[in-house]
């Protein structure tokens, strides 16, 4: 879902909410529906090796990401919209008894939910991991299988005129002919 839709349906849903939340915690409701997207800007700035942090650059990267939802090969993790993390805010929440940290949780459940819908309307709910063990299993599944999980990220990266990051994690990819 796009960063203007979160603002403004995470808003219009803390509004609802700010009898039940108070103005502070549906305050941080609305943030946290925003803000955990911020793993998608980590995510571009890591795979184009810290070369470009602009906001234009990640929105047009991801624009051309959303764009190849159907190939083969696709396999998106965002570790902000993974189990693992919301089991961590849970804990967190129910280690301290904080109603904002319940906030922050609701708020990344309804971004979340946001997002899935948006992937069920393109029929795509699978293409991203929800997991930090799915994606594990899954990435191997597509290496298993001849497919480089990685193509995807780096002609997105070409696509907007920055290169894939080289060594490490992601290799350099050899160019089509």
């Amino acid at each position: 879902m796009k960063l203007s839709e979160h603002i403004i349906l995470g808003g219009g849903a803390a509004l609802a909410l700010a009898p039940t939340l108070g103005a502070r915690g549906s305050l941080v409701f609305w943030a946290s529906s925003v803000l955990i997207d911020v793993d998608h800007h980590w995510d571009y700035v890591y795979r184009n090796g810290f070369r470009d942090w602009s906001p234009a650059g990640m929105f047009a990267y991801h624009e051309r990401m959303f764009a190849q939802i159907h190939r083969p090969d696709f396999l998106a993790m965002n570790l902000f919209h993974t189990a693992e993390w919301f089991l961590l805010v849970a804990c967190a929440m129910l280690w301290q008894g904080s109603a904002i940290l319940f906030a922050v949780l609701l708020g990344m459940v309804f971004h979340l939910t946001l997002d899935l819908l948006r992937l069920a309307r393109h029929q795509a709910v699978f293409s991203r991991a929800l997991s930090l063990v799915e994606y594990w299993i899954r990435r191997r599944m597509l290496v298993r299988r001849g497919l480089d999980p990685d193509r995807a990220f780096a002609d997105a990266l070409a696509a907007v005129g920055r290169g894939p990051r080289r060594g490490g994690f992601l290799r350099r990819l050899p160019q089509d002919s």
